[in-house]
């Protein structure tokens, strides 16, 4: 059993390096929002959340599965398939995406931008590869580096795009963070070369039976959930217009980076319960990050809503005057949902993702009933509170699986004072 100073120290480490990128990435919208303005940043959204849906279909096989294999079949046996499938499903991926948009125009791609997504989705799907693996061997400080130079990257490669080549398109930030992935393939392939060690690839086909049932349950709950996350954003496309889409996506970035302190937390835990045998460390582990997690996102969320607007209008412009009010209809969900994210990372690491996927599709149902009633009504704000109640519903499922399964009452969920202390301790140790 690790000491917990050194997954303290992981944790704060990955913070550190996530609130560093948060930095960057709300600079890089700040950029976006005031050069490209609210339609074209609603362009960009979509492309993204195109990307996403491809490298679902790609994460069946080489998502999380990964992490949870590394330490029981090796680097090179999971690199080698992984590597050989990522092309080939995200090809047809793309494809049947493009298929299934023009059936249900709210799931398509943005037209003319689907060599762009494509493209993007290969590299970042080959990029995420190197990033799970390097999660599975518990090098948390490379995936943390090699995540900070990402971001970095996109952040010059912007900055020269804009003010060098005086270029203000969509696909101005689409070279940008294209050319940023390649530069994090690079760099993550020269970190897992020490691990890469040829050995016999006998029984692949009992590990990728393993690995596509594994990645089968994490992966309908991530389609789920990047349902849940984004179909807002094509519900208010198709009610309310492609700016509105900008002013909506600026919002849930905001108050969605929050979440950089549960996934940060999420990250390390994931890499360390799937390495760990120990049941009942993993959920003493689990509970306590649970609530230190909430704690802090709900003072952050505190904190975010009580900037005034006028602050936001003159970041990103008069256009997305709306940006405060949607991180208001999002705020309980995003403090509930960081709850979500540590027991979702339980229930994987314990070789249960099943569960995640049940609460992700309780989620979905909620997103999509209430996107049709509130969004043509309430617009921007509608799509906020569908989210809002999707994700409490989400959390709330997972939360009572969790307490049925671990025995435990609600006074185990406070946060109680030796925890505190314990957190402080280790803080002080790491900054030292």
């Amino acid at each position: 059993m690790p000491k917990p100073n050194s997954v303290y120290k992981k944790i704060i480490g990955t913070l550190g390096t996530r609130v560093l990128g948060a930095i960057l990435s709300f600079s890089t919208w700040i950029l976006n929002a005031q050069y490209l303005g609210a339609e074209k940043l609603g362009t960009i959204s979509l492309m993204i959340f195109s990307v996403a849906i491809i490298q679902l279909l790609t994460n069946f096989f080489s998502g999380a599965a990964l992490i949870y294999q590394t330490p029981r079949a090796g680097v090179y046996r999971l690199l080698i398939p992984a590597y050989i499938f990522t092309p080939i499903i995200t090809v047809a991926g793309s494809c049947l995406l493009f298929f299934v948009g023009t059936l249900f125009p709210i799931l398509e791609i943005p037209k003319g931008y689907f060599a762009a997504v494509l493209a993007l989705a290969l590299i970042m799907s080959f990029t995420s590869v190197n990033y799970m693996l390097l999660l599975g061997l518990e090098k948390v400080n490379g995936f943390n580096l090699c995540n900070l130079i990402q971001a970095i990257s996109l952040m010059l490669l912007l900055l020269f795009f804009l003010f060098g080549v005086r270029i203000h398109e969509v696909m101005t930030f689409y070279w940008a963070i294209f050319i940023s992935y390649i530069i994090a393939f690079i760099i993550s392939v020269y970190m897992l070369a020490p691990f890469i060690r040829q050995v016999p690839l006998t029984g692949m086909r009992n590990l990728i039976g393993d690995i596509l049932r594994f990645g089968a349950y994490v992966q309908f709950a991530n389609f789920f959930q990047t349902m849940n996350y984004r179909l807002s954003l094509k519900f208010v496309d198709l009610f309310a217009g492609r700016a509105a889409v900008g002013v909506l996506s600026l919002g849930m970035q905001l108050a969605e980076g929050l979440w950089l302190i549960s996934r940060s937390i999420g990250t390390v835990q994931y890499s360390r319960l799937s390495n760990e045998m120990n049941y009942d460390y993993s959920v003493r582990l689990s509970l306590t990050f649970a609530k230190i997690s909430w704690v802090v996102t709900a003072l952050a969320m505190t904190l975010l809503l009580c900037i005034p607007q006028i602050v936001f209008t003159s970041l990103f412009s008069a256009s997305f005057r709306e940006v405060k009010p949607v991180i208001a209809s999002l705020a309980f969900g995003i403090v509930m949902l960081s709850v979500s994210i540590i027991l979702s990372g339980f229930f994987s690491a314990i070789n249960k993702p099943w569960y995640n996927t049940v609460g992700s599709a309780v989620g979905l149902v909620f997103t999509i009933a209430l996107g049709l009633i509130l969004v043509p009504r309430y617009g921007i704000i509608g799509a906020g509170i569908s989210a809002s109640v999707s994700y409490t519903f989400i959390t709330l499922f997972q939360f009572i699986v969790f307490s049925r399964m671990t025995k435990l009452t609600l006074r185990d969920f406070m946060l109680t004072r030796s925890e505190i202390r314990l957190l402080i301790g280790e803080l002080k140790k790491i900054s030292r």
